[in-house]
């Protein structure tokens, strides 16, 4: 059961990141010529870790907004898991798409509340993203890459992203999704995010721990939309995630495996 229901600033970013993944597909796929305005609103529910590698978990509502004009969308960035940003469209010729985006989180990465010792390594501040995006598309598969770095100059480093999606529609009104990816990290993002430093370790009775660059985590995801009518829409994700490397070796990690999903109702307009 979860141990907590209304959550807090970190857990509100991951939620809205999460809520806006099928939006976020909706007005990325979007043609550039398209001069009209597209928007899609709604609320969603989800349940997922406190934060990664807890053993506990979160339940929360979050509402959803997604905008696109042409080459530009508003929302979550497609595919950098930046859930609030600008992404330009750069190129979109046959099966390529190459966009660029910047944005930001709805508070910070750690904060106060996350857990008693876990709280106690110290707030990691809420930054702006710098993303560079791409995808390629055969058929029902769909390939993409992106890199997601800190442009807010809050020690947070580099990510970057690979998926690949297998999608399908048994039906005018239903569309399912599932397919493989990993994050690999650069080492100020695994030192931030998984690393214990000795004063740290003096404070909160974890291990000093240094953590490097690597794979971060391997991913699967599934998600399944339903439309309702031609304004509204249902979709739910899952989402299993494996931490890897030093990331999963970190002594502030309770559970490597971890699942989270959700259900979004989203109205078109």
């Amino acid at each position: 059961m979860p141990s907590h229901i209304s959550p807090g600033p970190t857990h509100a970013k991951l939620l809205l990141a999460w809520s806006c993944i099928g939006l976020a597909i909706a007005s990325h796929a979007q043609g550039v010529d398209d001069e009209a305005w597209h928007f899609s609103a709604g609320m969603g529910v989800m349940s997922q870790a406190k934060y990664p590698g807890s053993s506990e978990t979160r339940t929360g509502a979050m509402p959803t907004f997604s905008a696109s004009h042409g080459r530009w969308q508003i929302g979550a960035i497609p595919g950098a898991g930046v859930p609030l940003g600008v992404n330009y469209t750069l190129v979109q010729d046959g099966p390529w798409r190459l966009g660029v985006g910047v944005g930001t989180g709805l508070g910070p990465s750690r904060g106060a509340n996350d857990g008693s010792s876990f709280a106690k390594l110290g707030s990691i501040e809420q930054t702006t993203w710098g993303s560079v995006s791409g995808s390629y598309t055969l058929g029902a598969v769909a390939a993409s890459a992106s890199i997601v770095s800190d442009a807010g100059g809050h020690q947070q480093g580099t990510r970057a992203m690979l998926d690949v999606v297998y999608r399908t529609r048994p039906t005018d009104r239903l569309s399912l999704s599932v397919g493989p990816g990993l994050t690999w990290m650069d080492s100020r993002y695994a030192s931030t995010y998984y690393g214990v430093s000795a004063q740290q370790s003096a404070t909160t009775g974890y291990a000093a721990y240094q953590a490097g660059a690597g794979l971060n985590a391997l991913r699967l995801s599934a998600g399944a939309d339903y439309q309702l009518t031609r304004e509204w829409g249902l979709s739910a994700k899952l989402g299993l995630t494996q931490l890897q490397g030093d990331a999963a070796s970190s002594p502030t990690v309770d559970k490597k495996n971890q699942t989270s999903y959700g259900l979004f109702a989203h109205y078109r307009f």
